[in-house]
C-alpha cells in the first residue's frame, strides 16, 4: 500500500480543504477520496499525475514516503543534505501531453516548435533529451500478449525521421492529432506506421513530427509471464508432483 491517501489528507489539512473541495479540484468524487485517504483504493495514474503536479511534489515521494510540512510550505532552507531531496532533484521534469490539452498543444507545437503551453510530470528519467509525455488514448496492441492501453504514459524523445529503426514504437503527430504507432519498413523499402491492423496504418509522409518511446510508465500492474510460460510451469509442477509419489 502506498502513502498516497496519507499524504493527500496530510495536504487537506495543512490547506484547509474540505474533502469535497480537494476532490472537486481533481473531479473526483467525495467518497472516492475517502476511500484513498482511508487506504481502500489507490489512485489512478491521470489522478496522480494531476495531483503530484498541482502540487509540486514528485509521484516517487507522494507514493513511497510522507511529505513533510516543509514540502507543502515550499520551505527553502538553501544547500541540503537531506537524502530524500537529492533523490527528489535527479526527477526529469518532462513536458507532458493528455486528452484535455492535446488538442491545443498540437496546434500551438505546429506553429511555435515549443512545448510552453504544456504542464509537467517527474519521472526518473536521465538526460538532456528532447522528452515528450504522451497518455496513452487507444489501445496499441504490440503482439498477442503485449501493448499499450489507455492511460498509460510513454516517454518519447524527438527524432528525425532518419534516426529511426524498423520496429521503433513512436509518438506521431499526424494532421491534428498524436498518435501511437510502429515504424515499418517493407521489404520494397516502403516506409509506414503501422497499428494493430490494417484501417490504422498511415503513410509517413502524413507524420511532421516524431517521439521515439523510450519510457512507458503502465497504469496497470505488468503481465510477467505469458500463457505459454504459464501453461509449462504448471505441467512442470504436476509432473514433479508425479515424480515425487
Amino acid at each position: 500500500m502506498s502513502f498516497f491517501g496519507k499524504n493527500i489528507k496530510k495536504i487537506r489539512v495543512i490547506k484547509g480543504l474540505s474533502q469535497q473541495v480537494f476532490a472537486e479540484l481533481f473531479s473526483l468524487k467525495r467518497a472516492t477520496l475517502g476511500a484513498y485517504e482511508e487506504g481502500r483504493s489507490e489512485p489512478k495514474i491521470d489522478t496522480l499525475i494531476k495531483v503530484a503536479n498541482y502540487f509540486s511534489i514528485s509521484i516517487d515521494d507522494f507514493l513511497t514516503k510522507e511529505i513533510t510540512v516543509n514540502q507543502l510550505l515550499r520551505f527553502n532552507e538553501g544547500i541540503t543534505t537531506d537524502i530524500n531531496q537529492i533523490v527528489k532533484a535527479s526527477f526529469k521534469e518532462i513536458p507532458f501531453v493528455n486528452s484535455l490539452n492535446s488538442a491545443f498543444f498540437v496546434d500551438n507545437f505546429k506553429r511555435s516548435q515549443s512545448y510552453n503551453s504544456l504542464p509537467t510530470i517527474r519521472v526518473p528519467v536521465e538526460g538532456d533529451l528532447d522528452f515528450l509525455a504522451f497518455m496513452v488514448k487507444d489501445l496499441f496492441r504490440v503482439s498477442d500478449e503485449e501493448g499499450l492501453f489507455p492511460n498509460d504514459v510513454v516517454i518519447g524523445e524527438s527524432k528525425n525521421i532518419d534516426a529511426l529503426f524498423a520496429g521503433d514504437v513512436v509518438i506521431a503527430l499526424v494532421d491534428d492529432a498524436l498518435l501511437i504507432r510502429r515504424f515499418t519498413i517493407s521489404d520494397k523499402g516502403d516506409t509506414a506506421l503501422t497499428g494493430q491492423s490494417p484501417s490504422l496504418d498511415i503513410p509517413i509522409a502524413a507524420a511532421t513530427y516524431f517521439w521515439k518511446v523510450s519510457f512507458v510508465f503502465l497504469k496497470r500492474y505488468p503481465k510477467f509471464t505469458s500463457e505459454l510460460a504459464i501453461k509449462i510451469n504448471e505441467l512442470d509442477t504436476k509432473l514433479t508432483q508425479l515424480l515425487l509419489k
